[in-house]
Parts: structure tokens; sequence; C-alpha cells
């Protein structure tokens, strides 16, 4: 078992009502959503600034799901500032941009998270270029590859407003859960947000108001 991350509730504390309002929150999407036409699901956690618990929201869930017995992998598509293999403890040098570039196949860059079920897709670093690489061919074949290999696709994004990156992912997501932190995340900011993302073809699958 990897180091797990205090953040992941819904391992560490199943019964808790925080790990509920996950399992909530899966119901919710399984009932927007239904079941995928073809492959596996891509869902893509978006936010509009840093610091809003997107990462923490997209772990949880990701468990949530292999706790349901889905196959799942959660990709860490900030490239910006890549944090999801901390969240699982392992380590996040080889993985996404890596398969992009086809520099290490994309079975060699996916890690096990330690969970049942679960595996991670760390950034593999910080590129010069993430735009391009996540609006390139490749990445949309990176996709489809693990969507017929998994149930469900967990795609971590960079703050909506502060970045493109997020618009591109959005393009080739299923749906997409905007977090907004209580405290932290302005109306405005939300709402910008949200405009941004159905600007780019986003099918919005609702608001998760985190704390």
């Amino acid at each position: 078992m990897s180091r797990l991350s205090k953040s992941l509730i819904a391992e560490l504390d199943p019964a808790s009502p925080v790990a509920e309002s996950f399992r909530v929150l899966r119901t919710a999407i399984r009932h927007k959503k239904g079941k995928a036409a073809a492959g596996g699901l891509v869902l893509m956690v978006a936010s509009s600034k840093p610091q809003e618990g997107k990462t923490a929201m997209l772990s949880n869930l990701a468990v949530t799901y292999a706790q349901d017995g889905k196959k799942v992998v959660a990709i860490d598509g900030n490239l910006r500032q890549p944090s999801l293999h901390e969240a699982f403890g392992i380590r996040g040098d080889k993985g996404l941009v890596q398969a992009i570039k086809s520099s290490v196949s994309l079975k060699d860059a996916v890690s096990p998270s330690g969970y049942p079920h679960l595996d991670v897709l760390p950034a593999g670093g910080q590129p010069s270029n993430p735009s391009e690489l996540l609006g390139s061919a490749a990445m949309a074949g990176l996709l489809d590859e693990l969507k017929r290999t998994y149930d469900v696709v967990l795609l971590d994004s960079p703050a909506t407003l502060d970045y493109t990156d997020a618009g591109l992912l959005a393009e080739i997501s299923d749906g997409v859960m905007l977090v907004v932190k209580r405290g932290r995340t302005k109306r405005e900011w939300a709402q910008k947000a949200k405009e941004r993302l159905e600007q780019a073809g986003a099918g919005m699958l609702g608001i998760v108001l985190n704390k």
C-alpha cells in the first residue's frame, strides 16, 4: 500500500460524513451521465483558481469509484502545478508528459495507487509547452486508449481562469465538475470559469461546494 495523503478521507475514514458526501457525488454523476456510450467515462474536475480543493476532490472521488468496483485511472492534467502523485504517495517524475511524447509506453507511465482497482497517471514533470501537449492529437489518442481499459477516467486540470489548458481538456471530456471553495472562491470567478468551460464545449455536470 502506498503512503496515502491525509486528504483521502474516502479511504482513511470511509464511515465518516465526508466520505459519504463523496458517495453522494458519485451517485449524482451517475444520474447525470448514465452509462458511457462507448468505453470508459472521462470526467474532468476544474476550478476557477488554485487552492480551491480540486485535487483533493478528484482523489477522493477516484477512491469512491474504486470502492464501487469500477476500474479507475486518475490523471494529473495539471502540468503547471502537478500534485496528484502526492495524494497517493507515489513518484511523479514519470507519467503523462512522457506518454504524450512517446518516450515511455502508456503502460509504463501509469502507476498503481496501492488501492484496488485504482491507478494513477502522474503529470511527469512541468514541461515548457503544457498547452501544446494537452491539445495534441497524441493526448486525445492516449485518452481513447485509457477509455478502452478503464471504466472511469478522472482528469485533474490547472486553474481555468489562469490558463487555457482547462478548456483543452474540457474538449475531450464527457463531463466537467467545477469545484468552488467556501470563503475562497469569488462568485464572479465561478461564473467566469463556467462560461469559459462552456465556450470550450464542456458538458457541465454542476458545481461542487467545498468546505
